[in-house]
């Protein structure tokens, strides 16, 4: 019932109370007559719950497919068709259907909804939208609203209808982002005969005129004192590049809202060096670290290496179980809502009965037992919690702050507050991604090959000032004659750039933007100036001029010409 039905049936009962009492007879059979009006359209609207609501059935496409599982690019628009129909006759009006869209998806045209205001055999509505990050999509089902005409009665259900979809990370356009791709790899396919190309192998291939940055090695000097020029020697390439990426997965990557996190930037960035690489016939793996340990990708080449690298990236994206909080008003509210829109049925007083007590005395005391009350009952329906647990849950903050935290992040919501708090402690976070990093790059050097593409995309921006603890594995990494590139991941999808306006704002939004402005800068500059003395390349964020300079790397090592390392 809503509060209209509510006050007139209290006016019905009112005014039958004052017609018998008074003997206005008039005024007692009309109040008699509303109230019976009342219970025979509660009638109607109780037939319709029992008898429509679990007769309707429905329908998603997405991409004109309904399988209950499938993938999608991140970024790229998809379409979603839902047709709903009836096993009876017709399907009655006063009925709203929505789709429910996870915090991932972002809706682009159309809408998710439709209202059916007249009979009708079936409704289809259609929308458009697209995934905002990589990771894991989930449509979990359809939300219906049914009410009488007069809008004494509403009721809302939930039917599910999960599907879920594995997104990829999208990548740039190889020609935007390698203007030079080698045209023919040194490895040839099966069936084809061996091609020679110019490379660093033992066998030679031609002579030609020197060239900044070819190493001194590779001059002939007989044929350079007969020609009065230098002349360099072009050897066969026998093996490819091989190209590493290292990609970090810890808490600080994951913070943020889909699309802006740190992990989509690194995924773009990936997936971009990846196709280029795998196109112009270079093997690609990848070192996939975090907290919970290592994941090494074999280098593989060909459209199937270049899609299992993909698919392994989106699995390494999906955001594990997060970091335990402490219980706050804000994680309960959040959690009734997810609650409210995914299970309203189990939210009914009819259904979820919160037994009367005295205590607490405190009215804002009460609210808050009687809503972890009803929050405890529903987490007990979805994950199978006894009675003793259930009591748990409502007087135990960090039991109830746990299961909270892990339906919302199943429900597919961001590592944002209040699910997880912004993070403070970056300089503590940053220590423990170089250790991770550390390790990766030392383990990788040691079963790897000489002159190979490590290109480590991690998120050591905090912890510029000790950069030096990185320093052995990187040095460790040039002495194997490995290029090594860094790509560091910002926030704000740009590269740090030092701020010339004279007027720094008044606002404490303002102020604090620029502060913040200056200090990446800073640590930028730190992190430039310490790794171009040891000879590796650095870039800022996922922006085309760093996947340059990834492939530039690339075809130095596959052309075998010396050059110094700086940022570009």
């Amino acid at each position: 019932m809503t509060a209209r039905s509510r006050w007139l049936v209290l006016l019905g009962i009112a005014g039958f109370g004052l017609g018998i009492l008074r003997s206005q007879n008039a005024l007692a059979w009309s109040s008699l007559t509303i109230l019976v009006w009342l219970f025979v359209e509660w009638l109607w609207f109780y037939y319709r719950i029992w008898r429509e609501l679990p007769a309707l059935q429905f329908s998603r496409h997405v991409n004109d497919r309904t399988e209950p599982r499938g993938i999608i690019w991140s970024g790229r628009t998809v379409s979603v068709s839902v047709e709903m129909t009836s096993a009876n006759s017709r399907i009655n009006p006063l009925l709203v259907v929505h789709d429910c869209l996870p915090e991932n998806f972002e809706l682009v045209s159309g809408q998710n909804s439709c209202a059916v205001i007249s009979r009708t055999r079936s409704r289809k509505f259609c929308y458009q939208g697209r995934a905002r990050g990589i990771g894991e999509l989930i449509l979990p089902g359809i939300r219906i609203t049914l009410q009488d005409a007069q809008g004494f009665f509403v009721t809302e259900r939930f039917i599910p209808l999960k599907q879920t979809f594995r997104v990829l990370p999208a990548y740039a356009s190889i020609n935007e982002s390698q203007p030079l791709v080698k045209r023919m790899n040194s490895l040839p396919q099966h069936g084809i005969h061996r091609l020679q190309r110019a490379g660093m192998g033992s066998e030679l291939l031609e002579l030609r005129e020197y060239a900044a940055g070819d190493p001194p090695k590779s001059i002939a000097w007989k044929v350079s004192a007969r020609r009065d020029m230098l002349m360099t020697r072009q050897y066969e390439s026998e093996v490819p590049v091989r190209v590493y990426l290292f990609v970090d997965g810890s808490v600080g990557t994951r913070i943020g809202g889909f699309g802006k996190r740190l992990i989509d930037q690194i995924g773009y960035v990936a997936g971009s060096v990846a196709r280029s690489a795998i196109s112009a016939g270079d093997p690609v793996g990848a070192v996939l670290f975090d907290e919970r340990g290592q994941q090494r990708i074999p280098p593989a080449g060909g459209e199937r290496g270049f899609h299992n690298l993909l698919e392994r990236l989106t699995d390494f994206a999906v955001p594990p179980s997060p970091p335990a909080q402490r219980l706050s008003p804000a994680l309960i509210n959040a959690a009734m809502r997810l609650c409210g829109e995914h299970n309203p049925e189990l939210l009914d007083p009819r259904i979820n009965q919160v037994p009367f007590t005295f205590f607490p005395i405190a009215p804002w005391k009460r609210r808050l037992v009687y809503r972890r009350t009803l929050l405890a009952n529903v987490l007990a329906d979805l994950y199978g919690l006894s009675v003793s647990q259930i009591m748990e849950l409502v007087h135990d903050d960090r039991m109830m702050s746990q299961y909270a935290q892990r339906m919302l992040s199943e429900a597919g919501v961001s590592w944002m507050p209040p699910l997880v708090k912004t993070r403070s402690q970056g300089f503590h976070d940053g220590m423990a991604t170089m250790e991770m990093f550390s390790k990766a790059i030392a383990e990788s050097v040691a079963t790897a090959r000489d002159n190979e593409v490590y290109v480590i995309m991690a998120n050591l921006l905090e912890c510029a000032t000790n950069i030096s603890h990185v320093q052995p594995a990187v040095k460790i990494a040039l002495a194997r004659h490995h290029r090594v590139v860094f790509v560091f991941p910002t926030p704000a999808f740009r590269r740090p750039q030092p701020t010339h306006d004279t007027d720094p704002g008044t606002t404490a939004g303002e102020l604090l933007e620029r502060a913040e402005g200056l200090r990446n800068q800073e640590l930028a500059s730190r992190l430039q100036r310490e790794l171009r003395r040891l000879g590796a390349s650095v870039a800022f964020s996922g922006e085309e001029e760093g996947i340059r300079m990834v492939l530039a790397e690339t075809e130095l090592a596959r052309s075998g010409r010396v050059a110094f390392a700086g940022v570009r």
